[in-house]
């Protein structure tokens, strides 16, 4: 079966594999020096670079074998399980990156501490992202699902303009509600200290974006606006919104939310460790559930847009893809 027919390109397992292990060697060298003026600072509330090592390999194992075909002639069984731990070490390397969109902020507004610390997160976060694209072309090959389109045809939206499922309505409105919660702290805290947010700033305008990642985004991901262009939008009304112009940022902020706040900061808050045990705990759950919830709901309704938005399939309510050519 060729690469393309599912969208990935030929060689992405084998670059999976290179930089997930280069990932991972590089987390050794600095485990045995760490001393190394090219070793960035440990991630804040992070297990520990041997978990860094542990998930790379792990991922770079997983992509091998599937790169080179061989768990074609495993057992579904033994297939699905390694289906399992390409998600999870993909998953995982993601999650252990979290500070990535935090280092972006900070470089969007020339406050960058750290370029190691930038490019190593870079680096974990598309080792990561690729070893997720190896498990779920596999997972496909699993499933039968069409070569052309990469649906499986009575189980999966067919077009654009399917309806949303009710799940990824109630996700988008999570991450609202989520963002809301962390807003209205962010105007207490306002109000109270007496110290109205500057709009024209570079922290106003980091705050006008996220409001935006909080509503606009969410909703986008569930409205007809967020795959067709609407009829207000003059030059592009009724073309198809370029897919990754909204899965690009969900997905971003989705796993920089759930990652920063929803594991780092909640194990933080657990642990008792840094300065949330000194904030009263209405605000610090308010902020800690809010930005995980909404991390989360984005994320899930990420996955339901990515169904919808992919290409029309040409032979429509037929799988071609047999167990023969997976």
């Amino acid at each position: 079966m060729r690469a393309e027919a599912l969208g990935r390109p030929r060689d992405w397992p084998g670059i999976a594999v290179v930089g997930s292990a280069a990932f991972g060697a590089a987390h050794v060298w600095w485990l045995v020096d760490p001393g190394s003026p090219l070793a960035p600072p440990e991630e804040p509330f992070s297990p520990g670079r041997w978990v860094a090592v542990a998930l790379a390999f792990t991922a770079a194992a997983v992509c091998s074998v599937i790169a080179t075909g061989t768990a074609r002639r495993w057992a579904a069984p033994a297939r699905w399980t390694l289906v399992a731990l390409a998600w999870v070490s993909g998953a995982g390397l993601i999650v252990y990156s979290y500070m990535l969109p935090i280092s972006l902020a900070t470089l969007l507004f020339g406050q960058l501490d750290h370029w190691g610390s930038l490019l190593t997160r870079a680096a974990g976060a598309t080792a990561g992202a690729l070893t997720l694209a190896v498990a779920v072309a596999e997972q496909r090959r699993l499933r039968n699902a069409c070569v052309h389109c990469a649906r499986v045809h009575g189980r999966s939206p067919e077009r654009r303009t399917d309806p949303t499922p009710r799940w990824a309505y109630v996700a988008a409105y999570a991450a609202i509600a989520g963002c809301a919660a962390r807003v209205t702290v962010l105007v207490v805290d306002s109000v109270t200290a007496h110290k109205p947010i500057p709009i024209g700033s570079p922290f106003g305008i980091f705050i006008a974006l996220m409001i935006v990642a909080g509503t606009l985004l969410p909703s986008a991901l569930v409205h007809r606006f967020g795959r067709i262009w609407p009829r207000w939008v003059v030059p592009l009304a009724g073309r198809d919104v370029p897919r990754w112009l909204v899965l690009g940022p969900a997905f971003l902020v989705g796993a920089g939310l759930t990652g920063y706040f929803g594991v780092a900061g909640m194990t933080a808050w657990i642990l008792g460790r840094g300065n949330l045990s000194q904030a009263p705990v209405w605000k610090v759950s308010m902020e800690m559930f809010g930005y995980t919830v909404w991390g989360l709901g984005l994320l899930a309704a990420a996955l339901s847009y990515h169904a919808l938005t992919r290409r029309n399939c040409p032979t429509p309510r037929t799988t071609t893809m047999t167990a023969a050519t997976a």
